[in-house]
């Protein structure tokens, strides 16, 4: 019979959530951190109690609703933090349905079993990497927990009645009407949640005499799905993607998803995996170790068929519907196989502890007690040094508290001089980014945001946009703009002009050098992007003439050289963030092109020094002319020092004393090559400074 959790049975449990809880919280991702996944989607559409994806998931978005009005943090991470939330909620109830599968729950070793499987799967590497991001995983998982709980508990009831039936009948009635419930709640989630009904069938069948079924249950089982009324009632709003339709058809084809069954009996992405995939799975959320308390805990639960019964078909049916659900990121699917293998592994400890204790209590001699206590010990501190081993070895890998990617990308997208009314074109998680930071943010909400994932489509859409004469920006390169119109980069964006650009745009500091007879540098200037990574950003916006059409497509190398003369950070990229090949480039347009780069290294006081190649891909990477910048003193706008020598500009340049300040002529290194005949060095410093030529050896970049 199921009785009340012992004191120390609820403390165990409350210090399994708060240090999950902590965990959690300590790697959780600050706001948002993908494009391309739904984590961001997720994001705005609780915020803005929108439509998510099919199945529409109005259990997570009106919870995640709940948690976006949170005090703390911005949006993105109060949702990312409901993921912690119900990620340790989750542990915990892996915890008490652990000591539901001991033979003595309240005994001190099922206590130790269960909470080493809570612990091996809170710190199991995909789990936990949804718990620090805004997913629906993590309560997917706290619901199939609890059901699993209550599912061994029903079955405790049956195995142990004790000594009052009549109490145990109401406890076992009370339990299934909660299980319905839950079912339902399940439902209004994530639909996988029906994978449990074998296990559910095989505990109701074994207590079918007691005749406990009633017609209430199936209304506790109904009302949660009253959350779908959520859709139409909110049909008005919307999903991101315009793809929910507010009719009763609309609604049953998001609803059932039926979109998603091309996964099940086809295989659009053509995955493939073999058994070691799935072992290595495995392996890596438990380690070798964890998976040998696994395999003991099976085969330990052989003397309770019904216990082996409700987790071995529980197990069975996800892992059924894994190897046929053919998704790129089935891992996360497998979840709740990871809460089954913590349970087996709990079991699998409890029992050894519990063999070592019976024979230590009926043995009468000191030393086979102590060695019994000593065994005990060394299982219990050998499956904690491989959680410490393997906590320090996912760390890295799964602490996001310092992800600002994704989050500065959209702040700088936004943060461009970007004309009122601009239309921003992409896919749907970039369109997604910028909704986003409109919305919650209030930034540029002028702008217009359209996503088209079909390049075609894409093509289309700005097609139509510039024949209106909006001012159009790409978020990527796209096949057939260069052919059609003339493009320029805006920080991440690309400009699509419908003319080429006949006159040089404001640049703060003027080169006009030629490096080869068709391209020129007409100037540059260096601006320092909105960033939370140390050391920051340099962005190099430089401004290409073409003096004459280009036969050769170039790419550019944009470098920066430590104040010893080391690399320090390289961009390489074709022109226009690889949207704009050379040989696209009209005669006598002005093209500008952006290269941001990262340093390797801290920054150090002193001046660091640009360096630009244009090199031929198609000819083995041979360099075709080069320009030494203007050093750099990156230092200038945050400590004030620079090099004794050297003044600084408002751009951190450091200014020599034969360049007058504000001088729009900046002293340059030109190099000019020939791929086939070796490379013609021209130098100069400077107006009207000696110029030396000399021939070496062609070099690669």
């Amino acid at each position: 019979m199921a009785s009340p959790l012992p004191r120390r049975s609820v403390v165990i449990a409350i210090g399994l959530f708060l240090a999950a809880m902590t965990l959690y919280t300590a790697t959780l991702a600050p706001s948002v951190v993908a494009l391309f996944d739904d984590s961001l989607e997720f994001q705005l559409v609780t915020y803005q109690l929108r439509i998510a994806h099919p199945t529409g998931y109005p259990l997570f978005t009106l919870l995640g609703w709940l948690f976006t009005r949170l005090p703390v943090g911005e949006v993105a991470f109060r949702v990312n933090l409901m993921s912690a939330f119900f990620g340790a909620v989750a542990v915990t109830l892996v915890y008490l349905a652990g000591l539901q599968l001991a033979t003595r729950e309240h005994s001190w070793m099922a206590n130790v079993g269960a909470a080493l499987g809570a612990l091996a799967l809170t710190i199991s590497p995909v789990f936990w990497s949804q718990a620090t991001v805004a997913e629906v995983y993590t309560l997917h998982a706290c619901l199939v927990s609890a059901g699993l709980w209550l599912l061994l508990r029903i079955g405790n009831m049956i195995a142990a009645p004790g000594e009052n039936p009549h109490r145990v009948h109401v406890q076992m009635e009370h339990s299934i009407a909660a299980l319905a419930g839950l079912f339902g709640l399940g439902l209004a989630h994530h639909r996988t949640i029906v994978l449990l009904l074998p296990a559910a069938f095989w505990v109701l069948w074994r207590i079918r005499h007691l005749h406990l079924l009633r017609w209430k249950h199936l209304l506790f089982f109904g009302t949660p799905l009253l959350l779908y009324l959520y859709l139409p009632l909110r049909g008005h709003v919307g999903s991101l993607d315009s793809s929910y339709i507010n009719t009763l058809e609309g609604f049953w084809r998001h609803v059932t998803a039926s979109g998603y069954g091309s996964f099940i009996f086809q295989n659009p992405l053509s995955v493939q995996r073999g058994a070691d995939f799935y072992l290595d799975l495995f392996v890596r959320q438990f380690g070798w170790g964890g998976m040998v308390f696994i395999g003991m805990g099976i085969l330990l639960l052989t003397g309770r068929r019904w216990a082996l019964g409700v987790t071995a078909l529980a197990f069975a049916s996800y892992a059924g519907f894994n190897l046929f659900y053919r998704v790129a990121d089935i891992e996360v699917f497998f979840i709740p196989n990871f809460l089954i293998g913590a349970l087996w592994l709990g079991n699998g400890v409890t029992c050894p502890l519990n063999l070592l204790q019976s024979l230590g209590c009926a043995s009468s001699f000191p030393m086979r007690k102590r060695g019994a206590s000593l065994m005990g010990v060394l299982i219990v501190a050998g499956l904690l040094a491989q959680s410490g081993l393997l906590l320090r070895n996912n760390w890295t890998q799964m602490d996001r508290s310092d992800d600002w990617e994704v989050h500065d990308y959209g702040v700088d997208m936004l943060s461009q001089p970007l004309e009122p009314g601009a239309v921003i074109v992409g896919i749907q998680g970039e369109i997604t980014l910028v909704r986003y930071f409109q919305d919650v943010h209030s930034l540029r909400r002028d702008v217009r945001a359209l996503a088209a994932d079909d390049p075609g489509a894409r093509l289309a859409l700005v097609s139509e946009l510039v024949a209106q004469g909006a001012s159009v920006y790409l978020t990527r390169s796209l096949a057939g703009a260069p052919e059609r119109w003339s493009l320029g980069a805006v920080g991440p964006l690309i400009r699509v002009w419908a003319r080429p650009q006949r006159f040089a745009p404001a640049v703060r500091y003027r080169v006009d050098a030629t490096l080869t007879s068709e391209v020129a540098l007409w100037g540059y200037d260096v601006v320092h992007p909105p960033t939370h990574t140390v050391p920051p950003l340099v962005r190099l916006r430089l401004v290409w003439h073409a003096q004459a059409p280009v036969a050769r497509d170039l790419k550019v190398s944009a470098r920066l050289m430590s104040p010893d003369g080391r690399l320090v950070a390289q961009a390489d990229a074709v022109p226009v963030h690889f949207a704009y090949p050379t040989t696209a480039w009209r005669a006598d347009e002005y093209i500008v092109d952006v290269y941001d780069l990262r340093l390797f290294e801290p920054l150090s006081d002193g001046l660091y020094t640009p360096l630009i190649i244009l090199y031929d891909p198609a000819q083995g990477a041979v360099e075709v002319a080069r320009v030494t910048l203007p050093p750099l003193c990156l230092l200038c706008e945050q400590s004030g020092s620079c090099a004794s020598n050297w003044s600084c500009d408002r751009n951190g340049h450091g200014i020599s004393a034969s360049q007058p300040p504000g001088s729009d002529i900046v002293p340059l290194t030109l190099t000019l090559s020939h791929p086939e005949e070796g490379q013609l060095l021209a130098d100069a410093c400077g107006s009207g400074c000696p110029i030396r030529v000399g021939r070496r050896p062609a070099t690669n970049p």
